[in-house]
């Protein structure tokens, strides 16, 4: 049993939590017009005429609960992995997983269809990957399951999971090919 500290907050999972609360925010009340969220988000079929949006995505929530499941994974596997990545490499891994859900997600869009998408699920499990490389023998306790669970089998679950709903025809909003991407 490999039992790890737990990490402080650290200076850019808590940058991010705060600029994607930040933009939900000014999203339910300032830019309430649902063009605003339809210009940033990311569609596959649009992408190379709005590049941003492989970015801006990141950014953008479908909810608040939406935003508190990925801020849940970030806040428990991204402290351990900024402290040992350093504050610079994880920023920029955390973008090359962000960017890398919606590269798949275009790549895909020439064979299958794949809605528009918002979030930042993909590179936070992109986080929980990192997190599962380093230190595969941990445990980690997924409410409300009662028993705790390695990290490596689990990220691997969660990723065929979401490999497998992906290929599901029209099971639901959620893109999970994106979730693969991130990972």
């Amino acid at each position: 049993m490999s039992l790890l500290p737990v990490p402080r907050m650290t200076r850019w999972v808590a940058r991010l939590i705060a600029a994607n609360l930040a933009v939900l925010l000014l999203l339910a009340t300032v830019f309430t017009a649902p063009e605003v969220t339809a210009w940033l988000r990311f569609d596959a079929t649009q992408a190379f005429l709005r590049p941003w949006t492989f970015v801006s995505h990141l950014f953008v929530h479908t909810g608040l609960l939406h935003l508190l499941l990925v801020s849940l994974v970030l806040l428990a596997f991204g402290p351990a992995v900024e402290s040992r990545m350093g504050s610079k490499a994880f920023i920029l891994y955390y973008f090359y997983c962000g960017v890398g859900a919606a590269v798949l997600a275009t790549g895909v869009s020439g064979i299958a269809s794949v809605a528009p998408f918002a979030g930042s699920a993909g590179a936070a499990l992109g986080v929980a990957f990192a997190f599962a490389a380093y230190w595969p023998d941990a445990r980690v306790v997924v409410f409300p399951l009662p028993v705790a669970l390695r990290a490596r089998p689990l990220v691997v679950l969660l990723g065929a999971a979401s490999l497998v709903v992906a290929l599901l025809p029209g099971t639901s909003e959620v893109v999970h090919v994106a979730h693969v991407g991130g990972i």
